[in-house]
């Protein structure tokens, strides 16, 4: 019974003493005060990533099939220079490569430096850091298209509705700075083209009546007087040629 007794008050004793050490060690503790953190200026910065509608890519396969975005760094003769993972690759860009968009009429020096592209080809086996395309588009020309293309037919549809003049269709042929003929079945107009009319190609984005070649399918609105077509809207569905690449 006395050996019972004294271990209760062990135990009891244990306890107190237990919870005083407990009791002790919180009041040392010193709480964090948000004054001392580091301020987020201060911090190092992460590198830099391109925006997430514009990311970089560089994924290439067994075979050597690449898939690459960057931006163009440089324009070539036949080639483009594009910063993407990696540095700077040379993009070989053949009579076989499809250059997109359509708008560009295969013609490269519409890419500018700072555009953002992709491109999909093979990896050369000759050339380090080069890639042998076989398509590439131009992301950031491509807004500028749909931009242009919308404000265009925005413009051409309040001619319509503005006016009513009759629409003409037919082939081109004496074109000049300012005026050509159109052959409509068999009957010959001629088109003057003032200097408020809007002129655009197939894909709806501004050209010049100098541009029209002779044989390309026009379409003209506009009024005739005595044979003559004072035209307000001109558009050469023939240009630029489809894209053969």
């Amino acid at each position: 019974m006395n050996k019972k007794i004294i271990a209760s008050v062990s135990i009891v004793a244990s306890i107190a003493a237990l919870s005083a050490i407990l009791a002790a060690n919180a009041q040392t503790v010193t709480p964090i005060s948000t004054t001392t953190l580091p301020s987020t200026s201060s911090l190092p910065l992460p590198p830099q990533l391109p925006p997430k509608s514009q990311p970089q890519i560089l994924e290439v396969g067994p075979a050597g099939k690449v898939i690459m975005r960057g931006t163009v760094a440089s324009v070539g003769n036949g080639s483009l220079t594009v910063n993407s993972w990696g540095g700077a690759w040379t993009v070989n860009v053949s009579s076989a490569t499809k250059v997109l968009p359509e708008a560009v009429g295969n013609d490269l020096t519409q890419f500018k430096t700072g555009d953002f592209v992709g491109v999909e080809g093979t990896v050369s086996q000759s050339s380090n850091w080069t890639i042998d395309a076989r398509l590439v588009r131009d992301w950031t020309y491509r807004q500028v298209v749909n931009q242009e293309r919308r404000e265009n037919i925005k413009s051409i549809n309040a001619f319509r509705k503005s006016s009513s003049p009759r629409n003409y269709v037919g082939t081109a042929s004496n074109v000049s700075d300012n005026s050509f003929t159109l052959t409509v079945n068999g009957v010959s107009y001629t088109v003057n083209v003032a200097s408020g009319a809007k002129v655009v190609n197939r894909n709806w984005m501004n050209m010049s009546i100098s541009n029209i070649q002779n044989g390309d399918n026009v379409r003209v609105w506009g009024v005739n007087t005595n044979g003559n077509i004072n035209a307000l809207i001109v558009r050469d569905v023939s240009s630029p040629a489809t894209n053969a690449r």
